[in-house]
């Protein structure tokens, strides 16, 4: 298993003091990914701060897995919409410039 890239599930939910059953239940709402690295349920280092984003949504504001599953949809679309009026931005910059 290559450790710089995985947590063990079991790792990551002892240090942050949550059941594993909530990121299996991330899992299944295709909100993490679960790897598995010599038959042991991992996720990957990178979503770390994403997960963490979704443990205060539940654990500190009470929100259930379906409403974290709206607010991320959600928190996606809106930075998916900022990177293209960013592009466009530039785009339109060009643009001007060659004027």
């Amino acid at each position: 298993m290559d450790t710089k890239n995985v947590i063990t599930i079991t790792e990551f939910c002892q240090h942050y003091d949550i059941p594993e059953s909530f990121i299996i239940t991330l899992s299944e709402y295709e909100l993490v990914e679960i790897s598995t690295e010599s038959e042991t349920p991992c996720i990957y280092v990178t979503e770390i701060k994403s997960i963490e984003k979704l443990i205060r949504f539940h654990f500190e504001l009470d929100i259930n897995i379906e409403g974290i599953d709206a607010i991320s949809n959600l928190l996606n679309k809106v930075e998916r919409l900022q990177e293209d009026v960013k592009s466009l931005n530039n785009k339109l910059r060009f643009y001007k410039e060659g004027d």
